[in-house]
């Protein structure tokens, strides 16, 4: 019954392994977390994985159908290889095979790019459900994108689309990852807040509480711009400056109904930046290109649930029930071969 088949979800992050057992509700039955262990290396990564896996396999009280697992990186899902994924240190490393040949039972197994697949868990079970045109923004330590374009998930060529954090904004701003200067990344993401926080202390111009902050954190800076520090509130307008013209962007090129503002950072700044990202948007792009756009915050429980959805994306149901209730029939399509 299709009521009672489950699915394995696994978020490779830099520092953890997230593993979560979920039915096609987008209900979480179980979970797994181990470190990641970079350091070890990718066999022993590709282990971690491999036991968080088995650990749910032998926890799940129904037939678990299939396994998906988001990445870092760039990811090729039709080989099953990541051909590149800096926090992780790996290149060209075969996860899907590496990972077939570790589990206890063999299931089929789908890698994606770790913001592609949040992408499907919203249009499955959270912001996006019942959009056919979304655009996810991931704004944690860096800062990742996904779209859905009637339907259908936009990899791209070389399954980079949407690599937005990448994208000059600013040819006279900060260097940053690649050899880039004033990437998007570099001041929308939790590692671009710290770094124009920083900058801003050593300029001096602003009083804040922030310099007596040891070992400062993007958390911190969101909690001082809440409680009106200036400096953090100065750093925010430039975050939302440098949104709004991302947001632009998506709206020019792909006129979606939603963006979904995911990652840590932007659930927790959310109200700090999209007032004014959405006030600055006449600046950046046609009305008729935004008048229709909702961004909202994402809703999704964990990313390890997006992974699994990579499953229930192979293996659509003829219905499901949302959490919050209701059934509906996720109209989205599949480009991925199996």
């Amino acid at each position: 019954m299709i009521g009672t088949e489950l699915a394995i979800g696994v978020d490779l992050g830099g520092t953890k392994i997230a593993a979560a057992l979920v039915n096609r509700n987008g209900e979480v039955l179980a979970t797994v977390r181990r470190p990641t262990q970079v350091e070890a290396g990718d066999t022993a990564v590709l282990d971690s994985i491999a036991m968080c896996v088995n650990d749910l396999l032998h926890q799940a009280p129904d037939p678990v159908v299939g396994i998906g697992v988001g990445s870092p990186g760039q990811v090729d899902p039709h080989h099953g290889t990541v051909r590149n994924a800096l926090n992780l240190g790996w290149h060209e490393v075969a996860l899907q095979t590496g990972l077939n040949d570790r589990l206890d039972t063999p299931l089929p197994l789908h890698i994606q790019r770790d913001s592609y697949a949040e992408l499907l868990g919203e249009a499955y079970f959270g912001a996006g459900l019942g959009c056919q045109h979304l655009v996810y923004l991931g704004l944690g330590t860096g800062l990742g994108g996904a779209a859905l374009a009637h339907g259908r998930l936009l990899t791209g060529h070389d399954f980079m689309a949407s690599e937005i954090g990448h994208l000059v904004l600013d040819a006279a701003g900060r260097p940053w990852h690649g050899g880039l200067h004033g990437s998007a990344e570099s001041v929308v993401s939790g590692s671009g807040v710290l770094a124009e926080t920083r900058a801003l202390l050593v300029q001096g111009a602003y009083a804040s509480s922030l310099q007596d902050v040891p070992n400062l954190t993007a958390e911190d800076v969101v909690i001082a711009a809440y409680e009106g520090d200036e400096l953090a509130t100065a750093v925010f307008h430039k975050v939302a400056d440098w949104l709004s013209q991302i947001l632009a962007i998506y709206a020019v090129v792909l006129n979606p109904q939603r963006i979904i503002i995911g990652g840590g950072l932007g659930r927790a700044a959310f109200d700090l930046l999209i007032p004014r990202a959405q006030d600055n948007l006449p600046s950046w792009a046609l009305q008729q290109t935004w008048q229709n756009m909702r961004v909202v915050r994402s809703q999704l429980v964990s990313s390890a649930v997006g992974a699994s959805c990579l499953v229930w994306h192979h293996q659509p149901p003829t219905t499901h029930t949302h959490p919050t209730g209701g059934t509906s029939v996720p109209k989205i399509s599949q480009n991925i071969p199996t």
